[in-house]
């Protein structure tokens, strides 16, 4: 994709929103007292917000620039929208469920300057408590999405201390990664541009990870910092349809390993996918049968089954 604008600010800000009332408010404030001096200009891309996010923007932040989609038309085309609007020499992808801690951006900034060998850089993420977040990984594959889910998903789920104790001491150095969380990652204006943008084939889920990967591909460095700290809430858009949320997962996970990991991985997938979307509706099932929970609720997660079952099947 062809660079319209060559970068006439130092930074652009990009946060696509959703129904991001409960937080954009405090993420935009943080963003004005992170910003400081530094020559930076804001884009929030509203992806046809019902909670009134739109009005927030246009009452309360009249110097940011909005882009007010008639219709959600997810994360990555979002981020596009926002990228190709810009006029930073770097940009900013931030979660509007984020709040950017003071020197963060400053920080930023000052690490990808000394770096030009970086072409994306991600920072720590921290919970609402203050605590680690998963903020960077590994490559992307059947055995470290594993990983991911069995072991660090304990932190995250259940606080199992063992597992933060891991985070804490791999998030403590700069280093080298294969993808960071797209909740804040700031990149080159050549590298993004370099890559073609997001790839809008992923609504939402992964993109981050896809982004990352091609950027290294063209031989930039994607890096991670402790000394820059973001807080990251996370899962606004996961609570307002859960179930959407999750099927769309299943579908970039699969197009993640199709595109990048070959037809072997991916059938691999399809077979773990199609034996555990089938264990759990005998489950339902059996739970049916039995009077085993509320007949509403059941008769969802039994839908919710079936539609991730045919996207498993279907998918090529």
């Amino acid at each position: 994709m062809t660079d319209p604008n060559p970068g006439f600010l130092e930074l652009s800000i990009i946060v696509v929103t959703y129904n991001s009332r409960r937080h954009v408010r405090d993420c935009l404030e943080s963003v004005q007292r992170a910003a400081g001096d530094i020559d930076h200009e804001v884009i929030v891309v509203d992806n046809a917000s019902q909670d009134g996010t739109p009005g927030i923007i246009r009452n309360e932040f009249p110097k940011a620039r909005l882009i007010a989609n008639p219709e959600n038309l997810g994360f990555a085309r979002g981020n596009n929208q926002g990228i190709s609007q810009s006029q930073g020499r770097y940009i900013l992808l931030l979660n509007p469920d984020t709040v950017v801690l003071p020197k963060t951006l400053a920080t930023l900034l000052e690490e990808i300057n000394q770096s030009p060998e970086t072409g994306l850089l991600g920072c720590r993420l921290l919970n609402a408590d203050r605590s680690i977040q998963q903020s960077f990984g590994y490559e992307v594959s059947f055995w470290n999405e594993a990983v991911r889910k069995f072991f660090f998903n304990l932190w995250e789920n259940h606080r199992f201390h063992p597992v933060g104790w891991v985070l804490s001491s791999l998030h403590s150095r700069k280093r080298e990664v294969a993808w960071v969380k797209g909740a804040c990652m700031l990149s080159r204006r050549q590298s993004i541009f370099d890559a073609k943008l997001m790839d809008e084939t992923f609504f939402m889920y992964l993109e981050d990870a896809d982004l990352c990967q091609r950027i290294r591909q063209l031989g930039w460095q994607v890096r991670y910092t402790p000394e820059a700290e973001v807080i990251h809430f996370g899962g606004g858009s996961v609570r307002s349809n859960p179930k959407r949320s999750a099927l769309e997962y299943r579908r970039s996970q699969l197009h993640y390993f199709k595109k990048h990991l070959g037809d072997s991985s991916l059938k691999a997938l399809k077979i773990y996918l199609g034996f555990k979307m089938r264990k759990n509706m005998l489950m339902v099932n059996f739970r049916q049968r039995v009077s085993w929970g509320a007949p509403g609720p059941l008769a969802e997660q039994k839908q919710f089954l079936r539609e991730t079952l045919s996207l498993v099947r279907s998918f090529q």
